[in-house]
């Protein structure tokens, strides 16, 4: 549920049995992406996001997926995966699908002009119901 959760940087949430606590952008260095969600497109953008409650435990382990798809300004798709966590088939702790990241990694041609990405992404619970998708937009200085 979106209700109560502090999300920033126009992240648009929809969710299904999954308590978000907080959504937000970082930069590589850590530091908050502007609340205008203008960067550099040089480098990596991560989506940082805290789960309350939802997933489905058996055994003490989460199994998740995640999905990003990054579309430019002119409908290109620039990236398309479909289960970036494909890697852990055998599952999360539950602390560790508490909290996660999504990566963006952008670059732009010297000399390029102004642009604008928007990316979309999903992660779904394997063993059952919940999700928890949505999108925002970044924009190159």
């Amino acid at each position: 549920m979106k209700e109560g959760a502090r999300v920033y940087n126009n992240i648009q949430l929809t969710t299904n049995g999954v308590k978000v606590d907080k959504a937000f952008l970082l930069l590589a260095n850590g530091q908050r992406v502007p609340d205008d969600n203008f960067v550099g497109f040089n480098g990596t953008v991560k989506m940082q996001i805290y789960i309350d409650s939802g997933w489905t435990v058996e055994n003490g382990k989460v199994k998740l997926g995640a999905s990003e798809k990054i579309i430019a300004e002119n409908g290109d798709i620039l990236v398309d995966e479909p289960d970036m966590f494909q890697k852990y088939a055998d599952g999360l702790s539950v602390e560790d699908a508490k909290s996660m990241y999504l990566s963006a990694i952008l670059e732009q041609k010297k000399d390029a002009p102004p642009t604008s990405v928007t990316v979309a992404f999903k992660i779904w619970d394997k063993m059952g119901t919940g999700f928890v998708e949505g999108t925002y937009q970044l924009f190159s200085r």
